[in-house]
């Protein structure tokens, strides 16, 4: 049995405010791991009380701080991929980016490589089938290294979280760590994947940018509404939110569909177009309501930089070959789910 589906924008936005109708205490990805993520997966108050907590980490103004070093960063992956010609833009250029911003947001340089050779997804760092293994090695070992508190990192920062009077424990620390790492990078990566896809296929487009007759800003934002880079979450149904986590069907959970809501006629003229024109684009691609993506304005930071780079050189880039894009439908309009790669040469 497939799991209820809540479709369209407006049905989506007032499923993601309904934190008591749709709870998020969940334990979700059971192939893999065995803890919750957080905040994902905690509702009210807890939720709040991780989300402020957390919120230094993340905060704009830091994040904006950074921006000459995401710049720096953005320079010398570009001059790389172009001294090679060209190559997998997924993996050597949106990946590579997306570690080394992590490396500075959370102050773990060291980590970068090790980050990297996971690939774009975390849960496939071990081979083509699903494993945690990876990441969890690594967050218990981080977990320990970070008890002492002499770094100025992000991981003896979680540790040092105030929770009420309490710290995290292990199983809090993997759980946000979890998030750290995976909802930091396999998201973004689609979404600087996508962007690239549909520039090198609508030079129009970079052509209007460059001119100054639509920002980056705008573009970015109509990206995020069609790649959608996490199409849906699960939510559990009031007649299982008091079951223990083993005596609950998965299969009965809620599916709030993102990517229907990004996807709705009825809000977004021709949705299966991606037009960079849009005057409004009131899209989740984030969520919305308290589960927000925390690191939301991260994301839309670091590919505005990365863009604002690539512009400057996309003239004398092209496809080497036929890019392989996973498809997902949503009744009659299809959408990538996942770019896998998308080879490119440059002259």
């Amino acid at each position: 049995m497939d799991n209820v589906r809540i479709l369209g924008h407006k049905a989506v936005r007032m499923a993601l405010r309904d934190t008591q109708t749709y709870s998020s205490d969940l334990q979700g990805d059971a192939d893999v791991r065995d803890y919750r993520q957080i905040p994902l997966e905690v509702d009210p108050p807890r939720h709040h009380m991780y989300r402020s907590a957390l919120s230094p980490l993340f905060v704009r103004p830091k994040i904006q701080a950074l921006e000459p070093e995401f710049e720096q960063l953005a320079e010398r992956i570009l001059d790389d991929f172009e001294r090679a010609k060209g190559g997998d833009f997924v993996t050597e250029v949106a990946l590579k980016f997306i570690v080394d911003c992590l490396g500075a947001i959370y102050n773990r340089s060291q980590d970068v490589d090790e980050w990297f050779s996971w690939g774009p997804d975390v849960w496939t760092a071990e081979s083509d089938g699903r494993s945690g293994n990876k990441l969890h090695e690594y967050l218990q070992r981080v977990f320990i290294e970070a008890q002492d508190g002499s770094k100025d990192d992000a991981w003896t920062f979680v540790c040092n979280l105030d929770l009420n009077g309490q710290t995290v424990n292990f199983e809090e620390f993997k759980g946000i760590g979890s998030v750290l790492l995976a909802g930091g990078r396999d998201t973004v990566v689609k979404l600087m994947s996508g962007t690239m896809w549909h520039l090198i296929r609508t030079p129009e487009d970079v052509a209007a940018i460059s001119a100054g007759e639509v920002t980056l800003e705008s573009a970015i934002q109509e990206m995020l509404r069609a790649f959608t880079p996490l199409p849906a979450m699960l939510r559990v149904p009031p007649e299982q939110q008091e079951l223990a986590d083993a005596d609950r069907d998965a299969n009965k959970f809620v599916a709030i569909d993102f990517a229907s809501a990004n996807y709705d006629p009825e809000v977004f003229a021709e949705p299966q177009t991606i037009n960079i024109r849009r005057e409004k684009i009131a899209h989740v691609a984030f969520g919305f309501g308290p589960h927000t993506c925390i690191g939301n304005h991260i994301a839309e930071i670091e590919t505005r930089v990365l863009f604002t780079k690539i512009l400057k050189r996309i003239d004398s880039w092209k496809f080497s070959g036929e890019p392989q894009i996973e498809w997902k439908s949503i009744g009659e309009i299809a959408f990538p789910e996942r770019f896998a790669t998308i080879p490119i040469s440059v002259d």
